[in-house]
């Protein structure tokens, strides 16, 4: 890794046209799945999708009818995620499981009330201070769980999550799990490969097509694990538009499935009772094609 990068950054912005006023976001239909594959005797990704929800229960009231009455508002953002565990059988469900709760709390105790707008700069700040933060200690906590449970050698995982507050999408990403924009009948790959593999093709050393292949492409640089006491976070923000398919994946998914054949196959995903199935056919074509690592994906469709 290039000593000269920033430990945090918003690498760029994607989207230039203005989306409609009313919240896709949260009437979005958004589906993960994870199959075991054909090779592996456990599964050690997780996935997540979730709505954040700002909730009040009435206990008691002197109002008429309002004792034990819920309010609630319409989602004030979703989330996806997935996450691929490294570290032998048990020690990698356990390491994915770490990352995901770790951001789970931070969402729960703070994303709900940060409220991002295409001229909330402060608030696009402050979420990129926290989902930075959020990382660093499931990094450190990571560490804990291993002497806690008494784990010998490194365990680690991925992290890919995004958190939509229409029409902004935030990405927070370490690894080599992937996010996907696709648009206008093109798919464009949102995230970096954090390996050996995606080095070499900066370098000019290897094709896409040769990493692809390579058996760098498992040689992680960047992760959330005990092996290495920092971790670097890449984080985007994407304006996204009406009819926008997001997908996330880990790379049992992307790595028996080409970018032209999700491409296809997202073409086909026109409402919302097609994003499952659409998710489906794309792990059931990864099993065919070897199946030769866990299979995770969450899609949505905006």
């Amino acid at each position: 890794m290039s000593g000269a990068r920033k430990t945090f950054e918003f690498l760029r912005r994607r989207g230039d046209l203005d989306a409609p006023a009313d919240d896709q976001g949260a009437h979005a239909t958004i589906v993960g799945m994870s199959d075991i594959g054909q090779v592996r005797k456990t599964n050690q990704d997780t996935f997540v999708v979730a709505a954040l929800e700002k909730t009040i229960h009435v206990q008691q009231c002197g109002l008429p009818d309002n004792d034990g009455a819920k309010h609630r508002e319409s989602p004030t953002g979703r989330l996806m995620m997935v996450a691929d565990g490294m570290g032998g059988q048990l020690h990698g469900e356990v390491a994915s499981a770490v990352v995901v709760d770790g951001m789970l709390q931070y969402a729960f105790s703070m994303m709900p009330w940060l409220r991002s707008t295409a001229s909330g700069s402060q608030d696009e700040a402050a979420l990129a201070r926290g989902f930075t933060a959020a990382v660093k200690r499931s990094h450190a906590r990571m560490r804990e769980v291993a002497e806690r449970k008494g784990f010998t050698g490194d365990m680690g995982s991925t992290l890919t999550m995004g958190y939509v507050a229409w029409p902004m999408l935030y990405l927070v990403h370490v690894g080599d799990s992937r996010a996907y924009l696709h648009r206008g009948g093109k798919l464009f790959r949102l995230t970096q490969d954090h390996n050996l593999a995606q080095e070499m093709v900066a370098a000019n050393v290897l094709t896409e097509d040769e990493a692809r292949r390579s058996r760098y492409s498992s040689m992680l640089t960047n992760s959330v694990s005990t092996a290495s006491e920092s971790v670097r976070v890449e984080l985007h923000q994407v304006q996204l538009r009406s009819k926008d398919r997001v997908l996330l994946c880990t790379d049992g998914l992307y790595g028996e499935v080409t970018d032209e054949e999700i491409g296809q196959r997202l073409l086909h995903v026109e409402e919302g009772l097609l994003v499952e199935p659409c998710l489906k056919s794309l792990i059931s074509l990864a099993n065919k094609k070897g199946g030769r690592d866990n299979i995770t994906g969450v899609l949505g469709l905006f």
